[in-house]
């Protein structure tokens, strides 16, 4: 029987053990004391507070695993239409996605013609082999989508600085696109239209903003009594992996891990769902190409504080939508605040209202790191400047992430292709013997980080 250890327990981790299609000892090592990664619930009170991400936005494998796990009937659904804001002049402005974007209060007159002549501008130059997100929104879209588009998207996807995140690596998308049709918008059209012989191909995958009304942490418990009822398949947390040996001469097992414990685990097939500097450092006698890189990839540090206010008298005075998203050039500290009990439905009891504020992230790294009261001060004074009938908060609780979310600088596309050339050479000696994802490589949402889960899961043999 084929015997796979999985480093990391959160939710492509859990997955990927989910998923196996061989059967044999499954074995799920998670460094702290619980699963689930990124994925905290808080239930306190009445109350249902997300910690780290908030909502699931559905892939095909994510929407498989809610139906395999029962899950899919207790989905609840955001509404599509709440708004979604964007801060200019010191103010949220309703943003909406699409060709509608143009008569949003977003962007200036002068700015959305500037988004018009987006498929008349230049191709990129072919030396040009990467370039930051600020500087390919400004050369095809103009300056002000730079800083009015794609600084609050890098700030609320990655808590990152759009002067350096790696447009090519960080939204893969948008830079095929361009490649494809010599212009962003035409290389979308182009994608999208029908060739022949397509019609029989199936319907597009139509994705859901979802959660449960336990929250978020209902996945990762359901994922993993599920898994604890399988024969030979185990869960163990504060089981940190320390070193990793191999791979190792035949008989026996190709891997050996050590945890902090003392304890060890033989492996024939190994899982990493690490972080890049962990897997570097964990796998260095493997990853001769891209250990180096690999171990210098920063991470983002993000604190949450969420905090509940009694309602205002007027509805009109209390948050509403999925919540906004605040530019660097606005001067606020806020990465942006998120209103949770607006969104869904039995988030917080009777009476209240929720914002869930992000702070620090790569351009205010050190204040992620501030005592608690310098962070509920900011918050607060932040919320009200938009919300100023709310009054002081009733409750808070924050969640500190030291290194939230993995960033790709210029250039990371060259790591990944070190990474993929390691893995080829392991894999032509020991075939299957080692899979590596994270959100350094295969994408950061929960949607991402499940389809992934799926695909090595299925692959384990």
């Amino acid at each position: 029987m084929t015997r796979v250890v999985v480093l990391g327990g959160g939710i492509a981790g859990l997955t990927a053990a989910f998923r196996r299609s061989s059967a044999g000892e499954t074995t799920v090592l998670e460094a702290g004391p619980r699963a689930g990664g990124s994925v905290r619930t808080i239930r306190e009170d009445g109350f249902t507070l997300e910690c780290g991400p908030n909502t699931l936005r559905t892939s095909e494998a994510a929407e498989r695993l809610l139906l395999d796990l029962g899950l899919d009937a207790v989905a609840v659904a955001a509404d599509g239409k709440a708004p979604r804001w964007i801060v200019r002049g010191g103010s949220p402005r309703a943003v909406v996605p699409g060709p509608a974007a143009l008569f949003n209060k977003v962007f200036t007159l002068k700015g959305k013609l500037r988004l018009l002549k987006e498929p008349f501008v230049a191709p990129r130059l072919a030396s040009l082999e990467d370039e930051s997100v600020h500087s390919f929104f400004a050369r095809r879209f103009g300056e002000e989508a730079a800083l009015y588009g794609a600084g609050p998207m890098v700030s609320g996807v990655y808590a990152g600085d759009p002067h350096s995140l790696s447009i090519r690596s960080a939204f893969p998308r948008l830079w095929e696109a361009e490649g494809a049709g010599g212009s962003v918008i035409r290389g979308f059209l182009r994608k999208k239209e029908k060739r022949p012989g397509d019609a029989q191909a199936p319907p597009r995958h139509r994705a859901r903003t979802l959660t449960f009304s336990g929250g978020l942490f209902t996945l990762i418990e359901n994922l993993q009594r599920r898994l604890a009822s399988r024969l030979g398949c185990r869960v163990e947390t504060n089981a940190a992996a320390v070193s990793v040996e191999g791979p190792l001469s035949s008989p026996g097992p190709r891997w050996r891990v050590r945890t902090a414990d003392g304890r060890a685990f033989d492996a024939d097939v190994l899982v990493s769902t690490l972080s890049a500097p962990q897997t570097a450092r964990l796998l260095d006698n493997v990853l001769t190409r891209s250990s180096a890189a690999l171990a210098a990839v920063p991470s983002s540090p993000v604190t949450v504080v969420l905090a509940a206010y009694f309602a205002p008298a007027s509805p009109a005075d209390a948050p509403r939508g999925f919540g906004g998203l605040i530019p660097q050039v606005e001067g606020f500290r806020s990465l942006g605040i998120l209103y949770p009990a607006s969104l869904f439905t039995g988030r917080a009891p009777e009476g209240f209202v929720l914002t869930t504020s992000f702070l620090g992230g790569a351009l205010d790294r050190a204040f992620a790191g501030a005592p608690d009261a310098d962070l509920l001060a900011v918050a607060g004074s932040e919320v009200a400047r938009f919300f100023p009938r709310l009054g002081p908060p009733a409750r808070t609780w924050i969640a500190r992430w030291p290194e939230a979310i993995p960033q790709m600088p210029l250039g990371h596309h060259r790591t990944l292709a070190a990474l993929d050339a390691d893995l080829a050479a392991l894999e032509a000696t020991a075939p299957g013997a080692l899979h590596v994802t994270s959100g350094f490589r295969d994408g950061i949402a929960l949607g991402e980080r499940i389809a992934r889960g799926e695909a090595i899961g299925k692959a384990l043999a």
